[in-house]
């Protein structure tokens, strides 16, 4: 059914109380929406009910329901930056292992997970799996009132983090991984292009490892000074016709040791190269193009290093929850906006559009 205006309710046939009813958002068509409402059922036997508390929306959720995601195209369900309440763990006969979760346990979806046999898998690395399946891409996701998966795709959240920091976890993981993969030195210059939440939480990451200088830049003065009101030591605004240029009062004239491209964009990918000093590190955070075009003299004789970041490994879910507990991200006006889960569509309308003044918008379903 197409998706309610603001937060209209649903209602089909007999109206039911909401425990006992599915809601959740799937993108039928590119840019297309509907709210689609049904009778809940109990889990499959070692699956995990879970009830949604709040999903964030990201670049990628975008990319999705606009249909220009490299890989994962509608239809599909969205959501993977999300926490909620265990409400029922069915039980398995034939499992061993782990005890089940508890109810009322508080936890945090893990979007990934592999095949389980597989060389990366093996070794830890399931969003590497040839066969890795996604939470909000190939796996239905967590714009809804409730999620049902595996319990490998949940960790229990640390009672240290503020309830209104939670759905920060997910997009956190990600900065932590990809500062992991760029090994960053206190001595080292960081250059990150991109201030939205990604780009920022980088920034924040480096920081709080102690690398020496770390620069922010982007065309938006809104999420610059955002980001500066957040904790990152130095932001610069950038133009079209000179996107690096003003960087240069706070990097050396050779360039960072280490650049981080936070957009996902050929444009970007290309500064993010020449910005980056011989012997550096260049890192693809935010989602590429599926194709790339890249400056092969550069690299070689440059011995630049081209790092790409897929998402994130399970132990990062926990850093980054004790980065969140030791007050990484202050609560500061523009953090977080959330809105009813019937408004979805207006706020992927919005984003398509512009870039939010806030730096995480979020769904709370009812």
């Amino acid at each position: 059914m197409p998706l309610p205006d603001q937060s209209t309710p649903v209602t089909e046939g007999v109206s039911r109380a909401p425990d006992t009813r599915q809601r959740q958002v799937r993108v039928t068509a590119p840019r297309q929406l509907a709210l689609v409402e049904r009778d809940l059922t109990g889990p499959p036997p070692g699956e995990v009910r879970v009830r949604v508390r709040e999903v964030g929306v990201c670049g990628s959720d975008l990319k999705m329901w606009s249909g220009e995601h490299a890989v994962l195209k509608p239809p599909l369900a969205l959501g993977h930056e999300a926490w909620g309440i265990v409400e029922e763990h069915a039980a398995d006969p034939d499992a061993t292992g782990s005890a089940p979760l508890t109810p009322g346990t508080p936890v945090v979806i893990v979007p990934p997970a592999g095949c389980g046999t597989c060389h990366n898998c093996a070794r830890g690395r399931e969003q590497l799996c040839a066969l890795m399946r996604f939470v909000g891409g190939q796996i239905d996701g967590a714009m809804a009132r409730f999620l049902t998966v595996p319990p490998h795709h949940l960790l229990p959240i640390d009672p240290r983090v503020p309830e209104e920091l939670r759905v920060l976890i997910e997009p956190l993981a990600v900065a932590v991984h990809a500062v992991a993969r760029a090994r960053v030195g206190a001595d080292d210059q960081a250059l990150v292009i991109g201030a939205g939440p990604i780009g920022v939480f980088c920034a924040l990451v480096l920081a709080a490892q102690g690398v020496g200088r770390v620069v922010v830049t982007d065309r938006d003065p809104l999420r610059l000074d955002l980001a500066r009101r957040l904790g990152v030591p130095h932001v610069v605004r950038t133009t079209a016709a000179q996107p690096l240029l003003t960087a240069g009062d706070h990097i050396r004239s050779e360039g960072a040791d280490v650049v981080f491209d936070c957009v996902g964009a050929q444009a970007t990918t290309t500064q993010a190269l020449t910005a980056t000093c011989r012997g550096g590190r260049t890192v693809l955070v935010g989602i590429s193009p599926a194709e790339l075009t890249v400056g092969g003299v550069a690299l070689q004789r440059g011995e630049r290093e081209l790092i790409g970041v897929q998402m994130y490994q399970r132990e990062d879910f926990r850093h980054a929850m004790d980065l969140l507990a030791e007050g990484l991200v202050p609560a500061v006006d523009g953090l977080k906006r959330s809105r009813p889960l019937g408004r979805a569509g207006e706020l992927l309308d919005e984003l398509a559009r512009r870039p939010s003044p806030v730096l995480k918008e979020t769904l709370l379903p009812d």
